[in-house]
Formats: structure tokens, C-alpha cells, sequence
């Protein structure tokens, strides 16, 4: 297990990218108007350190103490180098956690963090609809910094900033050499490269159910998901019938919102939980 993908503390691990929280049995249930989630899943973009996970896994854990947190982590080779079956595979953990809190009746929030989460996400509920033949049993979904642009050089540019500083000056030919040919070849035989694989099934009603309200929460200034990827594909939800939310941040960078105005963002979390 890389070092990104250690559980944060009081996790424990449940596969090599899956972590699972659960709250102090004597945790009391906060009573609250708009009905807090009891399962959240917390879907971390690329390469995501485990003090920058803490921000989002801390803050879920002060306003929900009683719920309990499923964490799914990734790496670039995952969605670059990784079968679809292999992923899921991985992910079975997770499906039988979600199992169990589906049968008691717990509310579901689905946290999603960039294209890496968004891959965990759309991943998680294939494997999820392979076991039980149903869409993936959520109550809110909140896209932070996703979906991106299908477009080649950004893709690029999204694989080389996961990786560490100091490796990006002799990473970045290999980077391009790996990416031209995943994103050439689908274009030749008509197929969705991975980005644009992973656009269409955040809009699949048989992976995520088209009555379940999402959020998307994003910035006019992120360098590597452009606002109007996310726009488009708010629009594309809202045509497939989903309820889906814009909120748009001016000055934050990628996966950085809540540190623009951590009130605005939380809120638009309640907002999104309350309309479910």
C-alpha cells in the first residue's frame, strides 16, 4: 500500500483502497431538520495525502458524529493500467459495507473528489449494480472538482500534477506516451476515452438513481477542470432527468473550495442532503 493510501486514523482498512470509519458506539445522534446521512462515502481524487483527506473525513465527522465514513482511495495506475473487473474486484469490501447500511435503512451521502474519485465512484457502482442489480443506493451525491474535460491535454496535465514534484520533469514524456494512445485509439473505433467513459456513467440512471439530487460544487479558475467541462455535464444530468445543483466558486483551486468559503460549501452539502 503506497503511503497516500494508509488509513487515516480510527480507519481501518478494508482492502488496499478502502477504509472504512465507524463512530464510538456510544456516539449519540445529532437531531437535525434536514435529516443528516448515517453512511457517508468519501470518493478521494489522485494521489490525495491523508492530511488533506482529514479536512473533508474531520469536518463530516464534527457535523454527522453518529455516521459512519467509507473511504475509497486511488492512484493514476488504477484508472489508467487497472481492468474495470480488477477495480471492482477491489471494491467488493466496500459493496458489502454498503450492503449492510443499506439494509438498515441508513441515508447515504456520496462525497466525490475529482476525476479519481469520480473513476471510484462510477467503479463502486458497477460493482455495486454487477451484485445486487439495482443503481448504487445513495440519498445525495456532491461531484467537488468533477467530471473534467474529456480533452487530451488536460487529462495530461490532471496525471502529471498526481504525480510528486520532484518525479514530473522525467514523468512527463512517459505521461504523454501512455495517455496518446488510451485517448487516440477509443476516437478511432468510436468508443469514450476514460474521462468521457467515466462523464457518462456519473449520468447513467442504472448506476445512480436519476430521482437522487447531486450537487456540483467547482471553480471559475481550476486549471485542470475547466468550469465549462462541469457545466456541460450539469446540463447533460439535468436532461437525463437528474436534480442536479451549480455551485460556483471563483477563486479556489482544484479540490481547494471549502478554503474559499467553508460556509458556502458546507451549506451547499445541507442544501443537497435537505432536497433528497
Amino acid at each position: 500500500m503506497s503511503p497516500n493510501n494508509i488509513p487515516l486514523p480510527k480507519f481501518t482498512s478494508l482492502s488496499q483502497r478502502t477504509a472504512l470509519y465507524r463512530p464510538p458506539p456510544t456516539t449519540p445522534p445529532q437531531p437535525s431538520p434536514k435529516a443528516p446521512p448515517q453512511t457517508i462515502i468519501l470518493c478521494a481524487w489522485f494521489r490525495a495525502l491523508p492530511k488533506h483527506i482529514s479536512k473533508y473525513t474531520t469536518a463530516h465527522q464534527l457535523r454527522n458524529p453518529s455516521a459512519d465514513i467509507l473511504l475509497l482511495q486511488s492512484g493514476v495506475a488504477d484508472m489508467i493500467f487497472t481492468s474495470h473487473a480488477t477495480q471492482r474486484a477491489h471494491l467488493l469490501p466496500a459493496v458489502e459495507t454498503l450492503r449492510a447500511a443499506h439494509a438498515a435503512g441508513n441515508r447515504i451521502l456520496l462525497h466525490v473528489f475529482s476525476n479519481g474519485g469520480a473513476n471510484s465512484a462510477v467503479q463502486l457502482a458497477h460493482a455495486w449494480r454487477e451484485a445486487m442489480g439495482t443503481p448504487l443506493p445513495v440519498d445525495a451525491v456532491v461531484l467537488d472538482s468533477c467530471p473534467g474535460s474529456p480533452d487530451i491535454r488536460l487529462a495530461a496535465t490532471a496525471v502529471i500534477t498526481s504525480i510528486p514534484r520532484s518525479q514530473q520533469w522525467w514523468a512527463t514524456f512517459f505521461v504523454w506516451m501512455v495517455i496518446m494512445p488510451l485517448f487516440v485509439s477509443p476516437m478511432l473505433v468510436g468508443s469514450p476515452n476514460l474521462v468521457e467513459w467515466l462523464r457518462r456513467g456519473l449520468n447513467d440512471g442504472s448506476l445512480f438513481p436519476r430521482e437522487v439530487p447531486r450537487a456540483y460544487l467547482y471553480s471559475e479558475v481550476d486549471r485542470l477542470v475547466p468550469f465549462s467541462a462541469v457545466e456541460e455535464h450539469c446540463a447533460s444530468a439535468r436532461n437525463a432527468g437528474y436534480k442536479a445543483s451549480l455551485v460556483r466558486f471563483r477563486g479556489s483551486a482544484h479540490v481547494a473550495h471549502v478554503n474559499e468559503d467553508k460556509m458556502r460549501y458546507w451549506g451547499a452539502v445541507d442544501d443537497v442532503l435537505g432536497s433528497s
